[in-house]
Formats: C-alpha cells, sequence, structure tokens
C-alpha cells in the first residue's frame, strides 16, 4: 500500500477536532494568524533599528557597534522570512508527508 502513495494524493488521514468545544478551531487559527503578523510587524521594526544601529556605528568610526547593527539585521530579516513563508512551509512539510515511506 506505501508503494501506491504518490506526492500531492490523500492517505485518507485527517486531523479530528471533536474533543475541542465549537469555535475552537477557528480561535486557534486566528490567535496564530495573529501571531505571525505581529511577529512580521515587530521584525521590521527590529530592521529599521538595525538599519540605525548600524548607521550609527559607520558614521562614529565604531566598528563594534556597526557589527552588531548588522546582526540586528541578519535575524531580523530571518524572522520576517521565517515569519512570512510560514504557510508555504506548512503546506510543503504536509505535501512530503505522503512520500516519507514510500
Amino acid at each position: 500500500m506505501l508503494d501506491e502513495l504518490v506526492a500531492g494524493t490523500d492517505p485518507g488521514v485527517s486531523p479530528t477536532w471533536d474533543a475541542l468545544p465549537p469555535g475552537v478551531r477557528t480561535f486557534l487559527v486566528d490567535v496564530v494568524g495573529t501571531l505571525m503578523n505581529v511577529g512580521i510587524l515587530a521584525a521590521v521594526a527590529v530592521l529599521i533599528a538595525g538599519a540605525i544601529v548600524w548607521g550609527f556605528g559607520a558614521l562614529s568610526n565604531r566598528p563594534g557597534v556597526g557589527s552588531v547593527g548588522v546582526k540586528i539585521l541578519a535575524v531580523a530579516a530571518a524572522v520576517a522570512i521565517i515569519c512570512a513563508g510560514a504557510n508555504a512551509a506548512i503546506g510543503f512539510f504536509a505535501g512530503q508527508g505522503v512520500t516519507i515511506f514510500s
């Protein structure tokens, strides 16, 4: 049977929400969506702060401060990319789950 599974096919297994009270699934989806939006907005704010720190370090001839600004920019950019691509990553790995044992 595992040999018959192909990427993109439905293996017939789906999550059940029967044990939870009505409306909990919608609430959880809304909470996670809000957290992703807040994460993206926070990452953009930190990107701006990192650029300011980097510029301050470059203009004041303090390379240590400039390198901290660059690290802040790199981490904030990574967080923004991860938050923005969370849906695509979940969809990709859900599609790969079918092909794990084939």
